[in-house]
């Protein structure tokens, strides 16, 4: 009886680490922030060239410093095109990232709209996804960054 009583527990244990593992044990999103920004850079047909930030300067572009993971990639500034992949410690530091993104679009709206009036329709379709920890934000044209975005992130 002792045997059965063990077993049983035994696979009671395994069943529930097994549900706790499929579902991230809680941890919420879990994805490879550098995987996801390499893809869109791969994938993502842009008109301008774009190049790596380097990381001192995403604080004064964006005014997050407390990611642990940032991957941003800009063009020359002839468009308004760019990457940007950030992980952060947790979900409200992301959040609190994403405003920060949201301001920061709307700053360039006003910059080009005096600029390149063009590149506002590029910035109003920008897709912007915060996803758990993760916050990933692209500028370009058709659809491509959005489903890649989904694919990492989710809908």
């Amino acid at each position: 009886m002792k045997i059965m009583k063990k077993a049983i527990t035994l696979v009671f244990i395994l069943a529930v680490s097994a549900a706790l593992a499929a579902c991230g044990g809680g941890n919420g999103t879990q994805m490879d922030a550098q995987a996801l920004a390499n893809e869109l850079m791969e994938e993502v047909e842009f008109v301008d060239e774009l190049s790596p930030v380097k990381s001192e300067m995403v604080p004064k572009l964006y005014g997050i410093d407390n990611a642990q993971e940032a991957y941003v990639y800009m063009g020359s500034g002839a468009t308004a095109e760019e990457v940007a992949v950030f992980k952060f410690s947790d979900e409200q530091a992301a959040k609190d990232g994403l405003s920060k993104i949201q301001d920061y679009l709307s700053a360039r709206k006003d910059s080009f709209a005096n600029y390149i009036p063009e590149e506002v329709s590029r910035l109003d379709n920008a897709v912007i996804k915060q996803s758990g920890e993760y916050l990933a934000l692209c500028v370009s044209e058709g659809s491509a960054a959005g489903e890649i975005i989904s694919r990492y992130m989710g809908n």
